[in-house]
């Protein structure tokens, strides 16, 4: 009726009874068919958009396994290999000595407890440290990985640049206490307050230079900045290549962070991005219009 008014054309309707009864053509299991396999596409994309977190997950897993199954294992053959050292008299003299002949000791009747225990909580904390940085990152699926951004203000990278850099700090602390605690050192030997305040004296030093470090790198920077920004050439091109060197220096303290000293871990893995997000600032800041590749 309201097309015979000349409010609406025919053809619309005609296609949209068509549609209808075509519908309604439909057999009842085709229209059923047709619904399931539109709620199992719904899942498949939301896993899709979250696939980027499976990585971080098998890490995780993977580590506690080991972790577990270490923990079931003795750490040494022998419980009594320490008593054949009680009876010496510790000197300046031969402390040295001893504590060489200790280590050789330790080593011969040392099993991969302790290592693999070191190297399951290294995999968990690197797992649960990309995790911390996906969601930081808004990074959900792997296709957001090559859109992963630098800190978004100068203000906020540098707080977590010195933040990062201090953190080791404290993670050295545990690592010592850790070790200590389990009997990785000699009872006659130099107290873990040295090298914890070693690690203090660097981390405020150091703080100094780190911060000097950023500013190079955002000067003329409009952040944020995408990691993975090509170099620009000129100026910063020296910038790029000397952070470049810095990053596989912290990829080195991350890789042996895993093996060997799990808490350093989250400061190595931090460390690692803002580097890359500073090599990034520096690629496009004051970029010319050539670039090297």
């Amino acid at each position: 009726m309201i097309s015979r008014f000349g409010l609406l054309p025919n053809k619309p309707l005609h296609l949209a009874a068509a549609v209808i009864g075509n519908a309604g053509s439909l057999a009842p299991h085709e229209v059923v068919v047709g619904s399931r396999a539109a709620a199992a596409e719904r899942p498949s994309v939301g896993r899709r958009q979250m696939n980027a977190y499976a990585a971080p997950l098998v890490l995780i897993v993977a580590g506690a396994l080991l972790v577990i199954s270490a923990a079931r294992l003795p750490a040494y053959t022998d419980p009594t290999w320490q008593d054949r050292f009680v009876t010496f008299t510790v000197s300046p003299e031969n402390s040295d000595q001893l504590t060489a002949r200790w280590y050789a000791a330790k080593a011969e009747v040392e099993t991969p407890r302790n290592s693999r225990l070191d190297l399951g909580m290294g995999l968990v904390a690197l797992g649960l440290t990309i995790a911390l940085l996906f969601v930081v990152g808004q990074v959900r699926s792997l296709q957001d990985l090559s859109s992963l951004r630098s800190p978004a203000t100068r203000r906020r990278f540098f707080v977590l640049a010195g933040l990062t850099w201090l953190s080791f700090v404290p993670a050295e602390w545990f690592w010592l206490y850790y070790t200590m605690a389990r009997g990785d050192y000699p009872w006659w030997a130099d107290s873990i307050a040295i090298p914890a305040f070693g690690a203090l004296v660097v981390g405020i030093v150091g703080l100094g230079v780190v911060l000097l470090g950023v500013a190079l790198a955002l000067r003329g920077a409009a952040l944020p900045v995408r990691l993975w920004s090509p170099p620009a050439s000129g100026p910063p091109y020296f910038v790029c290549i000397g952070l470049i060197a810095t990053a596989i220096l912290a990829l080195l303290v991350l890789l042996a962070g895993i093996a060997a000293a799990p808490f350093l871990v989250p400061s190595a893995l931090f460390t690692l991005y803002l580097i890359l997000s500073g090599r990034a600032a520096a690629a496009v800041g004051r970029r010319p219009t050539s670039r090297c590749t």
